[in-house]
């Protein structure tokens, strides 16, 4: 069963508030302070929707229903232009969506080998000229853009930066993995949320594309690094079935 559904959407409101506050709060200086501070903040209120999506694979028909009601509000919402308004309702779809794909491939070995895999896909198209995943100071976006998870700048009512798609989805398939094989589903959120935040410094401090998958993927393990030999000794058994 899902627990603590109010606790669940009150974390959601909260994430909602934050993005529709943010251009309101105090400009931060200097520019690359308040770009840490701003994607900080805005990475933790898409975490924290993330997270959320983590229980509903308890019950895969509510999955389902969520990852659809959540991608139809996020079409609404880029149509209508409302950039990172729309981003909690952005990460919960997403979010869900690797959630769906986690309960189908629910396998031992994928939670150990996935995590790897897309580790190396997001390096080699961060490095060969393909998009980066985050977008640190990104400036003025185009309305509308559901390909992206707009984090709010203090003050100014543009972006401070912007998160890709694949770091929100395979954040939810990590999560629902922590969760179904006995790992740290909130550990692990919270050090998916600090890896990012890490990857937000990278960025600024060295003004260059940084890939997020493999800091997510380090933080994953790093987490539940003393419980990983059991899920290793679950995916031998689970190859020896299938021998």
């Amino acid at each position: 069963m899902v627990r603590g559904p109010a606790a669940v959407l009150a974390l959601v409101a909260l994430a909602q508030a934050y993005v529709l506050a943010a251009p309101e709060l105090p400009v931060i200086t200097p520019v690359d302070l308040s770009i840490v501070v701003a994607c900080t903040v805005g990475a933790a209120a898409i975490f924290v929707c993330v997270w959320a999506a983590a229980p509903l694979s308890d019950v895969p028909p509510l999955l389902w229903l969520a990852t659809l009601g959540a991608l139809v509000l996020v079409a609404g919402f880029n149509v209508a232009g409302l950039g990172a308004a729309a981003t909690p309702v952005e990460a919960l779809a997403y979010a869900a969506f690797g959630g769906i794909f986690a309960v189908a491939l629910l396998a031992p070995s994928l939670a150990l080998a996935l995590p790897l895999f897309v580790s190396v896909i997001d390096v080699i198209s961060t490095f060969a000229g393909g998009p980066s995943e985050l977008l640190a100071n990104a400036g003025q976006t185009q309305p509308g853009d559901p390909l992206s998870l707009e984090m709010p700048d203090w003050g100014t009512g543009l972006p401070a930066g912007r998160m890709g798609i694949s770091d929100a989805v395979f954040a939810g398939v990590f999560l629902v993995y922590a969760r179904r094989f006995g790992l740290r589903p909130r550990a692990t959120a919270v050090a998916l949320w600090l890896a990012t935040v890490v990857a937000i410094v990278l960025k600024v401090w060295l003004d260059a594309a940084v890939p997020v998958l493999p800091l997510l993927t380090l933080a994953y393990f790093l987490v539940n690094a003393d419980r990983l030999p059991g899920l290793v000794r679950l995916a031998g058994r689970e190859a020896a079935q299938r021998a």
